[in-house]
């Protein structure tokens, strides 16, 4: 089965920041997937606002917008 996103970096950048940290196998992949859902979050949030806006593509200010509020919605 392939991967998609690189797994051994995943875990370096946690310990890097987490260096006494201890995980369970499968909790760099949850830490994956929270992070896709955030960003596809993010990305319908901001594509609601462009579309109130009448833009037709999702631009910085429009992530920029929504992106305090859907941090405050994914912390968990």
């Amino acid at each position: 089965m392939k991967r998609n996103f690189p797994r051994a970096k995943q875990k370096a950048i946690i310990k890097k920041f987490q260096k006494k940290a201890r995980l369970a196998k499968s909790t760099d992949i949850l830490i994956f997937l929270d992070y896709m859902m955030f960003l596809r979050k993010l990305a319908i949030e901001s594509s609601t606002k462009a579309t109130e806006q009448k833009s037709k593509a999702i631009q910085a200010d429009h992530v920029k917008d929504v992106l305090k509020s859907t941090l405050k919605k994914c912390r968990g």
